[in-house]
């Protein structure tokens, strides 16, 4: 099988759980990143990109999926599902 079966948001949440090993609900990275997105006055709703680039040019340690899933949460919005539907089957 080619890729992972994971889903982004699971990789994210997994990648945030090692970067805030003490925060299992994800309240303090979900904290930081409103309060790093409001000192630079980005409104992740209105400019999730550049929200996203600002976030990980505050800690470089985040990835792409990491930092997109802080930005969804800052913004308020919860993660998509975590797990893709399964494909129909071929009948």
């Amino acid at each position: 099988m080619i890729g992972s079966a994971k889903s982004p948001v699971e990789r994210a949440e997994k990648q945030l759980l090692r970067l805030f090993p003490d925060d299992p609900d994800l309240l303090v990275a979900t904290a930081w990143a409103t309060e790093t997105l409001r000192s630079q006055e980005l409104d992740p709703s209105a400019s999730p990109l550049r929200s996203l680039r600002a976030l990980r040019r505050a800690d470089r340690r985040l990835g792409a999926a990491a930092a997109r899933y802080l930005v969804e949460a800052a913004a308020g919005r919860p993660p998509v599902s975590r797990r893709r539907p399964a494909p129909p089957t071929a009948q």
